[in-house]
Parts: C-alpha cells; sequence; structure tokens
C-alpha cells in the first residue's frame, strides 16, 4: 500500500517537474514548433501540385502481370530522372515527360464476358500539368499496343476469328443450298413423302448465322487496346497535404525540441564532471 502511494507521489513528481521544465523552455519549444511548422508550410506553397487522374481501358491481350511490368518499366524511368527515354516510349515531350510522377496499371478479369482472359485496365497516372494529360492518353495506348507481345497475340486472334467467320460461311452456304433442293423437291421420295425434315436445316442456318454475327463482332473488338474512359483533369491534388505538412511539422518541432534539451542537459552534465 505505501509503496504504491510512493510510486504514484513519484509519479506526480516527475509531471511536475517535466511541466516546470516545459514551462522554463517555453520560448525553446515555441521557436522549435515555430521553425518546423513554418518549414511545412514554405514546402507546401512551394512544392509542386500533383493531381491524379484514371483512365479505363479494355483489352483481350493484356494480362495482370503484363501490365504491372509495363508500368514498372515507365516507372524506372520516372525515378531515374530519365525524361529522355520516358518522352520517346510515350510520344511526349521532354518537358511532358518531366511532369510525368508515377504510372500503375491495375487489371481487372471480367467474369461475365465468354472469354476469360478480356481485361479491363484501370490505368492510374500522378502529373504536375493536367494539361499533359490528353498527349499522356494517346501516348499510353500507342506504348502498350506497339508492343511486339501485343501486336503478335493480336494478329493471332484477329487469324482465328477470320479463319472461323470463312468457315462458318462455308456451312451456312451449304445449308442454303441444300434448303434450296429441299424446295426443289430433290429429297422427296416419288410418293411425295418429304425424306428429310427441313426444321432441321433452317434452325442449323439461324444459329449459324448468330454464330458469325457474334465472331464478326469479336473481330471488330480484337483491337490490342480500346480507351473505354479516358483521363479527367481533376482540379484537386492529392499531394502536398498541408494537412499532413503540419502535423510533420508540429511532430518534428517537438522532437528538435527534446533534442535540445538533452543535449543541454548531457552538456551541463559533462562540465559538472570535468
Amino acid at each position: 500500500m505505501n509503496q504504491t502511494r510512493y510510486e504514484e507521489i513519484d509519479l506526480v513528481g516527475l509531471l511536475a517537474k517535466a511541466i516546470r521544465a516545459l514551462r522554463r523552455n517555453a520560448v525553446l519549444l515555441t521557436i522549435c514548433l515555430a521553425l518546423t511548422i513554418g518549414l511545412a508550410v514554405w514546402m507546401w506553397f512551394t512544392s509542386a501540385r500533383v493531381y491524379e487522374s484514371r483512365m479505363l481501358i479494355y483489352s483481350s491481350i493484356l494480362t495482370q502481370a503484363y501490365c504491372e511490368e509495363l508500368a514498372e518499366s515507365l516507372n524506372a524511368l520516372i525515378r531515374d530522372h530519365n525524361h529522355r527515354a520516358l518522352a520517346d516510349r510515350l510520344s511526349l515531350t521532354v518537358e511532358q515527360a518531366a511532369a510525368l510522377r508515377r504510372v500503375t496499371m491495375v487489371g481487372a478479369l471480367e467474369g461475365a464476358v465468354p472469354e476469360v482472359d478480356r481485361w479491363a485496365v484501370v490505368v492510374t497516372v500522378r502529373v504536375t500539368d493536367n494539361a499533359i494529360l490528353p498527349d499522356l492518353e494517346e501516348g499510353i495506348v500507342e506504348y502498350i499496343a506497339g508492343k511486339d507481345f501485343v501486336k503478335i497475340r493480336t494478329d493471332q486472334k484477329k487469324r482465328t476469328y477470320q479463319e472461323l467467320i470463312a468457315r462458318v460461311a462455308e456451312e451456312i452456304e451449304k445449308l442454303e443450298a441444300v434448303k434450296q433442293r429441299i424446295l426443289e423437291g430433290a429429297y422427296s421420295s416419288p410418293q411425295g413423302v418429304v425424306m428429310m425434315n427441313p426444321s432441321e436445316a433452317y434452325s442449323r442456318t439461324v444459329q449459324l448465322v448468330k454464330e458469325k454475327l457474334e465472331l464478326e463482332e469479336r473481330l471488330k473488338l480484337v483491337n490490342s487496346v480500346q480507351v473505354v474512359e479516358g483521363f479527367i483533369p481533376l482540379n484537386q491534388p492529392v499531394s502536398p497535404r498541408l494537412s499532413l505538412l503540419l502535423v510533420g511539422g508540429f511532430v518534428a518541432g517537438i522532437v528538435v525540441f527534446l533534442f535540445i534539451i538533452g543535449f543541454r542537459y548531457t552538456w551541463s552534465v559533462a562540465q559538472l564532471n570535468e
């Protein structure tokens, strides 16, 4: 019981000492906070505003891993400040490339579509100048579509659909010929009984025509990259954030104050021991 009371007294005494120390060094604390918070405000005013925008593209070629690799390749140039190479890849000017801060590509598998390898890709960019977004949008699409991997797969899909469409067209022509012969009575017995069910030929023709139209639609959409929604300029920057800078400045001020107090105490102890 007494030990607990002594511990409480010690804690109260320690708190009182801390308060007295803050009072004695209130001016120093104020100066430290003013300097660090002022520095944070200065950084906010002088730092370039960074804006974020998104573009939605649709492709039957791209995969998640490939999208991430393309984005990382661009980000490596951004981190290296290699604006010339970045400008060449995205068909931008060097000044436009210097305004690009980050690129991310995230693929989302569309489970509702018939082709399991078809992807909707969200491209997110951070820039310091919204004016470059139209050229950047075109540059990113050309950058993706110009890759050999994408070109080869696109050509393969086109050839596949073209061959399937040709085969279906041949089957439709054969069925049309069969239907014509049925009308002419080529499949009738001498007694006038039709030896072939004409409804099967008609229903099969309808199915093939529907299949042919679907294949033709897929062929039109087989382009490597299609823009669903382009970049939209936003006026609200994502960084720098004044609130975060102010909190950082306050914490930095406290740290600097404690460092100075600790240094002064250590110095005074060292002087006494001499």
